[in-house]
């Protein structure tokens, strides 16, 4: 590294003579003669005289706008002054022609009438009353002086024949003639136009002449000074100063694009020396970082320096130890090797990975891997020493281990393998396979056709599309497939294979690994259970009871006929798959034999307690429960469930059944028994009983969470005298359509009860007074305005009506459940008293108040 940065520092130094060179060839240039500055002097005239006239030019332009501009308003106030002259003289002339022919000819010296501004008058019709001073003056054409007399007033720039010109217009008073003064742009631009461009021409030439006389005093002082610092610049980098020089900023000249090759030839350099430090820098961390021994030989082949590395594999504790030895052939042990290093070496310059036994300083020897380029012709030598001692003992022991393993599979029952798509035949194939097929494993490899021959026909193309499929779909999961094989010594044997696609590099497959296992026996067995289960089927078929199997993964292996009917699945979509749970179900959850298989008995209480499951006490591991499931049929089933595990000959649970009993007709007359015992047959009302129970539960409630309570007592107003008028028939279907009158008025969470005869009572939950008044009174009028339709003895339908008293009563705080229903009986019979039809209330410390008939509310 210190050569080449030698040999950099002498091309940066050369490079900076050629440059220093090219600066005084240049200045050379410039002292032999004057040609430079007079182009410049040229140049800078030409630009002077450029500008000159841009200026001239821009002058020009401005002061033809302002003349146009001031030729207007000129323009304008003439046709006022001639407006006004005019108008003075109409006081004693009533003939305007005449006021302005007078105005042209007596005042035109002081208008300059006829000069420069032209006045003539027009009708309102656009015809000329009064022509200009000057006969020959060209006019607008007629359209237009049509135009300004019916406008009236106003300025237009226009054209007569071709020559630019200004009207200015305005009617005089009276509207009987509109004056028109009219200029033409000529007349007042020309004139000072000509004597502008005369001065400007004279000035550029005085200043182009001045600028060129100063330009050739500055041009060889403007030359010699940046050429001065380019000589300077030129020799400090030759020096050794590699800063990049400044270019001349704004020349794009020799000079200028001399500036700019000096700033990027010294950048450059500067470039190649920062990237000769880099690399070296780079060398040197490698070098002392190598894990590997490295070592630099001198052109006399002696170590010049080594690494960290190499001096610790040979047993050294620094460096100097194995400085000036003779490089690493002195390290070789065997002088055979020896002399097969140093052959190689000088014969083609370097040796890579050589294997050579070396030796340590304390006399030990290690396996080594030498890596060495000469430098050039010398003896200077890099070198990489690698102690490969680990490596060949693992060596050693993986090629122990394959072997130790080659005998396993050798010896091994079943049938390993290896598949190459390559070549489309076996690369390998176990010992195994003669005992199984009849073929040695060398006939197998070479001939792969025997193989196939001997699986079973029925299962040849099976087998094949499986590994077509595997190829195919790039399947890297372990597969598994069982197919039989013809033995000719053996028959027929069946084989489970598991095999695993092995993909290469590029992603596709390379190979096919398995093991073919001998299952014949299990095979046979299983053969022999189908039979027993198929028996075991057909009882299960014709048992009435609904009866499922699943096995362990819970898949369904058994619906039988009674299932089928109990919920209108068909065994065929249901065995093999796992929703057994659809038809009792709307969302997936565990049936009884789903707890069986999975042993799930601990949490039955908190999942299952609407089912009421339990332990089976007759069957060991079963389970039963009771339910209500909606989901099948119209309405809904009750079910008894019995499940029971299915173990094997060491008790692990294999599958379980699950039995079912359809409970609905009995519980449907279950549920009729009760509701019979609790409502009144008449009017399908809860009867006392119930009323009694619900208001001991329900007085319970308020005072235990502080809500109230209220009660309704009503009674039919003289329903012996309608009984007696009509017969207990037409009575008994009064009191069913009050009942329905009554439910249809309160509210839906209110319990109406047939307390006894005519009389009825209504519990009304979390309402207070004023709210069971509201309804009371709503009961009240809904039996007044109801037509009961009484059918007579003739069968025709006889509306009638009757009226209902009502007596309503709150619980108090300590009050028991008799008497809030004492109290609301003793307002019932107040409102009778007070002549029936009406609500009464009773109020607290015994206190009775009827209301009004339509009141809902008590008085304040």
């Amino acid at each position: 590294m210190k050569c080449r940065r030698q040999r950099c520092q002498t091309a940066i130094d050369g490079w900076g003579g050629v440059v220093f060179a090219k600066m005084r060839s240049e200045g050379d240039k410039v002292s032999r003669g004057w040609s430079v500055e007079l182009k410049l002097s040229a140049t800078l005239v030409l630009v002077v005289l450029i500008t000159t006239l841009v200026l001239s030019s821009v002058q020009y332009l401005f002061a033809v706008e302002q003349l146009e501009k001031h030729s207007r308003e000129e323009n304008h106030g003439h046709l006022q002054h001639m407006l006004n002259l005019v108008g003075a003289l109409l006081a004693s002339e009533t003939n305007p022609a005449k006021a302005l022919r007078r105005v042209q000819h007596n005042f035109t010296a002081r208008t300059q009438e006829g000069e420069i501004n032209h006045t003539y008058g027009l009708d309102l019709e656009g015809r000329l009353l009064v022509p200009p001073l000057r006969p020959e003056l060209r006019l607008p054409p007629p359209q237009l002086l049509k135009f300004i007399a019916d406008k009236g007033f106003g300025m237009l720039e226009t054209e007569i024949e071709g020559e630019p010109a200004y009207l200015a217009f305005d009617r005089l008073p009276g509207d009987k003639m509109v004056l028109v003064s009219q200029t033409l742009r000529k007349d007042h631009l020309a004139p000072t136009l000509e004597t502008l461009l005369e001065s400007t021409v004279l000035a550029s030439l005085i200043l182009a002449l001045l600028v060129g006389f100063f330009s050739v005093l500055l041009a060889r002082r403007v030359l010699s000074q940046p050429l001065r610092r380019l000589t300077d610049e030129a020799e400090r980098v030759a020096g050794g100063d590699l800063t990049p020089p400044e270019p001349l900023a704004g020349r794009s000249d020799e000079l200028g694009r001399l500036s700019v090759a000096l700033n990027r030839m010294t950048a450059a350099a500067a470039g190649m020396v920062a990237r000769a430090q880099t690399e070296h820098a780079r060398f040197q961390r490698l070098f002392h970082d190598s894990k590997d021994g490295a070592f630099i030989s001198d052109a006399s082949g002696r170590l010049a320096d080594v690494n960290e590395a190499l001096y610790r594999m040979f047993g050294c504790r620094k460096k100097e130890e194995m400085l000036g030895k003779e490089g690493a052939v002195e390290f070789i042990s065997d002088p055979g090797q020896r002399q097969k290093y140093l052959e190689r070496l000088f014969g083609q310059g370097y040796v890579q990975d050589f294997a050579a036994t070396m030796t340590r300083l304390d006399g030990s020897s290690f396996e080594a891997l030498l890596t060495v380029s000469l430098a050039g012709d010398s003896k200077a030598r890099f070198g990489l020493i690698r102690d490969v001692t680990r490596m060949r003992q693992a060596q050693s022991a993986l090629a122990e281990s394959e072997a130790r393993y080659r005998r396993l599979v050798d010896n091994a029952p079943d049938i390993v393998y290896r598949w190459s798509f390559a070549k489309q035949g076996f690369d390998y194939i176990s010992s195994a396979a003669k005992d199984i097929t009849g073929y040695t494993p060398e006939a197998i490899t070479a001939n792969s056709d025997l193989f196939w021959s001997a699986i079973h026909d029925e299962d040849r193309e099976r087998v094949l599309e499986h590994w077509t499929s595997l190829y195919r779909e790039r399947q890297t999961a372990v597969s598994q497939q069982e197919f039989r094989i013809l033995s000719a010594k053996r028959g027929v044997r069946w084989l489970r294979e598991r095999s695993l696609l092995i993909m290469g590099e590029a992603g596709r497959p390379t190979a096919l690994e398995g093991i073919a296992t001998d299952i014949t026996e299990r095979k046979l067995v299983e053969q022999e259970l189908v039979k027993g289960q198929q028996m075991v089927e057909n009882t299960l078929q014709g048992l009435p009871a609904p009866v499922m199997v699943i096995d362990r993964e819970h898949q369904v292996v058994h619906w039988n006929r009674a299932m089928e009917a109990l919920t209108g699945v068909p065994a065929a979509q249901m065995v093999g798959s796992d929703g057994h749970w659809r038809p009792f179900y709307l969302e997936q959850r565990p049936l009884l034999v789903d707890l069986v298989v999975d042993g799930d008995y601990e949490h039955l209480d908190e999942r299952y307690s609407s089912l009421s499951i339990k332990a089976s006490q007759t069957i060991a591991g079963g389970l039963e429960g009771e339910g209500f499931f909606p989901t099948l049929g119209e309405t809904g089933r009750h079910l008894y469930s019995l499940a029971a595990p299915i173990t094997d000959e060491q008790g692990q649970v294999v599958r379980a059944v699950e039995t079912l009993v359809d409970l609905t007709d009995k519980r449907e007359l279950e549920q009729e028994l009760i509701k019979l015992s609790v409502t009144d047959s008449l009017t399908g009302l809860y009867n006392q009983r119930f009323f009694y129970a619900s208001l001991a539960r329900e007085v319970e409630s308020a005072q235990r969470l502080g809500h109230p309570l209220s009660l309704l007592m009503a009674d039919i107003d003289h329903f012996k005298m309608f009984n007696d008028s009509y017969g207990h028939l037409a009575g008994d279907q009064a009191l069913t359509q009050f009942a329905r009158v009554v439910t249809k008025c309160v509210r839906g969470m209110d319990l109406v009860c047939r307390y006894g005869g005519e009389e009825f009572a209504v519990l009304l939950p979390h309402a207070a007074l004023s709210e069971s008044l509201i309804v009371a009174e709503r009961v009240r009028e809904g039996v007044a305005g109801h037509a009961f339709v009484i059918p007579d003895n003739g069968g025709q339908g006889q509306p009638r009506h009757i009226t209902v008293s009502l007596g309503a009563a709150t619980l108090g705080p300590e009050e028991s459940l008799e008497d809030l229903v004492r109290r609301a009986d003793g307002a019932l019979y107040a409102a009778k008293e007070a002549g029936r039809n009406l609500v009464a209330a009773s109020l607290f410390e015994g206190r009775l108040r009827v209301l009004q008939r339509g009141e809902a509310a008590l008085p304040k």
